[in-house]
């Protein structure tokens, strides 16, 4: 064996270590909730901005499809598709105790 070939096999064991370290403690908690809605765009767009910003999410960002928010280590998008009658809440962050908390906040500002 020689000499590159010892340093790629450990530079390979290193790196799965790392990932597989990196994925046992973190990884986003991801929460998604959905309503049907017969509201505009431009209304439910208005409405996702107020509930986020109720919810306590700050910071927002607007596309012409959603609002974006972010609170902490936790961020939030209300997705709003009228044409489809459909309304789509996501919150995600680094707790799966914390992100469904922040879900039911956000879905009943909506």
């Amino acid at each position: 064996m020689t000499i590159k070939s010892v340093a790629a096999g450990l530079c390979l064991g290193v790196t799965a270590t790392l990932a597989v370290a990196t994925s046992a403690q973190a990884g986003p908690a991801i929460t998604t909730q959905w309503t049907d809605t017969t509201l505009t765009q431009a209304e439910c767009l208005e409405r996702a901005e107020s509930a986020t910003e109720k919810a306590g999410f700050g910071r927002l960002e607007r596309t012409n499809q959603s609002r974006f928010g972010t609170r902490g280590d936790y961020t939030s998008s209300i997705r709003c598709i009228s044409s489809k009658n459909l309304v789509f809440f996501v919150v995600s962050g680094p707790s799966r105790d914390e992100s469904p908390r922040l879900m039911e906040r956000l879905f009943s500002s909506f």
